[in-house]
């Protein structure tokens, strides 16, 4: 694979721009610009009087794919191909280093889509346009791509008759697929795009596909499900989630194997090979807990809403659309409020503890339950994947990151199989981690008992030299002396601990990758020339 900027194809189809006189013009990391002339022929002058050539970055992880479309590029004359990249890190780097008119996005990049890398693209650099090239079918995935920000998208399979005008569609701020995609993608999609009238160009001609009553917005859902010893469990829940929301929903389900013992990693696969098109698998090395698969699940996300239940029925399928139509109305994250929890009398007490624990180490709301049942919206995902700690706490990444929070009611089953994975000391790592990783309440505690010493130290040292110096008095003995001064010693001492701490606890904090602000949307006004 080629690294960032490098153009191994390019030398397949310079054999037109050699005989235009291109080999006068500097090579891919120039972009097309002049770096030193000869004699100028007629022939010459007819390059140079061309209107600058739009910059192409072409972002594919398969080397044959780059050359083949470097090939066909290059024979243009409006367009050059100034950079190649074949992961995420790259393109990003290539984008900041070239500086291109537009990017051509394998929609299949590495082992996940492509989303994400369109979004940063789109968020860091607003005038660039993205045209999506993909192997999966328009009908599905252009859906996906246009609301990640692409303008464009074509099928590899077609590339070699469409990749130009694409480009040169794409870049000019026109949106390109085919009539077949166009009829597919909502009326959301069609309000997002530069000419967002309903009307799309179709590819090889001035006809338009043009949808005459646009059909209502189909919102995209993710569900995520961290998996765990579930073989007898989890089959029946993906066909009962697929049965109820799929005509309703552009539907993703990703399922986070985090090291079963059982079946259920083989379980998933099948789901998977079964439903390809709604059915994402991902298998962690060993069992790193919960919250740590569930992040793994958000990191493979593609919808505009995700749903993260359990595997084992005790959330209810049908609540699903409950959650998604309460976010929809303007929330952040929407949690469970159960009607009637059917866990043991222990962890229902371990919960208890646990939500009181977490309005005062975390700032939550009193009256918030911290159900696993919960749904958030694109924005909200994308802040709390920024965070790549080895001990992440989902509730108190969210908490952190936004107060625009929804309750809704639900219902909560009785476990079909098996028995819950929360031991005793599992929850006790869990309030552990939650104290510890995103807060220093514990410094603060004991700061506050430091100064609580000291100032009573003081007291009676004031006390005891009263007592000492007033006539009629009984003097103090040695005792009541040395009392005193371990008071105050020892309450300067935890108070210079504790000021230390809150140094250091800064610091892990900064470590942690606390956001010093978040920026939900931006709205400027700008003067007019």
């Amino acid at each position: 694979m080629g690294a960032v900027g490098e153009n191994p194809g390019a030398s397949s189809g310079d054999s037109l721009l050699t005989k235009a006189g291109a080999t006068r013009w500097g090579g891919p990391e120039n972009c097309g610009s002049l770096t030193r002339m000869t004699t100028a022929s007629p022939q010459d002058s007819a390059v140079l009087a061309a209107p600058p050539r739009k910059k192409v970055l072409l972002v594919d992880d398969h080397a044959v794919v780059r050359a083949g479309l470097t090939t066909l590029i290059q024979h243009e004359r409006d367009l050059v191909v100034c950079g190649e990249a074949d992961t995420e890190r790259r393109a990003l780097e290539a984008v900041r280093q070239h500086r291109p008119d537009i990017a051509v996005v394998d929609w299949s990049l590495g082992n996940h889509d492509s989303s994400r890398l369109v979004e940063t693209m789109r968020a860091d650099y607003p005038d660039l346009p993205v045209l999506v090239l993909s192997i999966h079918d328009e009908t599905l995935y252009a859906e996906r791509a246009f609301r990640a920000g692409a303008i464009g998208y074509v099928m590899k399979q077609e590339a070699t008759d469409k990749i130009v005008d694409a480009i040169r569609s794409v870049s000019a701020g026109r949106p390109f697929l085919s009539e077949r995609a166009a009829r597919s993608v909502s009326s959301e999609v069609h309000a997002r795009l530069p000419r967002g009238s309903g009307v799309l160009p179709v590819p090889g001609g001035a006809s338009t596909a043009r949808l005459e009553e646009p059909p209502a917005p189909v919102p995209a859902v993710s569900i995520v499900i961290p998996v765990f010893n579930s073989e007898r469990t989890i089959e029946a829940l993906v066909e009962r989630l697929i049965a109820e929301l799929d005509r309703s929903y552009l539907l993703q389900i990703v399922l986070v194997d985090d090291g079963s013992q059982d079946r259920s990693a083989e379980v998933c696969e099948d789901l998977q090979r079964a439903h390809p098109e709604i059915v994402d698998f991902v298998a962690l090395a060993r069992n790193f807990g919960e919250h740590n698969a569930v992040m793994a699940g958000l990191n493979c996300v593609e919808g505009d809403y995700c749903v993260i239940m359990d595997d084992d029925f005790q959330n209810p399928p049908s609540e699903v659309r409950t959650l998604v139509e309460e976010i929809r109305t303007g929330h952040d994250v929407v949690y469970v409020r159960y009607r009637a929890k059917r866990h043991s009398w222990f962890r229902n007490a371990g919960s208890r503890f646990h939500n009181w624990m977490a309005t005062r180490v975390l700032g939550k709301p009193p009256q918030l339950y911290l159900s696993s049942f919960k749904a958030m919206n694109r924005f909200l995902v994308r802040e709390v994947i920024h965070y790549t700690g080895p001990f992440p706490y989902l509730d108190a990444i969210i908490l952190r990151t936004t107060r625009k929070i929804g309750v809704v009611a639900a219902g909560h089953d009785v476990r079909r199989e098996g028995k819950s994975g929360y031991t005793f000391g599992k929850l006790i790592s869990l309030w552990g981690n939650m104290v510890v990783a995103f807060s220093i309440y514990p410094l603060r505690l004991l700061g506050l008992a430091g100064l609580v010493m000291t100032l009573a130290g003081v007291g009676y040292a004031i006390y005891t030299l009263f007592a000492y110096i007033s006539p009629g008095r009984t003097q103090p003995d040695a005792i009541q002396q040395l009392s005193a001064s371990m008071w105050l010693f020892r309450g300067m001492h935890l108070l210079a601990i504790a000021i230390v701490g809150e140094y250091v606890g800064r610091i892990y904090r900064q470590l942690n990758r606390d956001p010093q602000f978040i920026i939900r949307e931006i709205h400027r006004h700008r003067r007019e020339a």
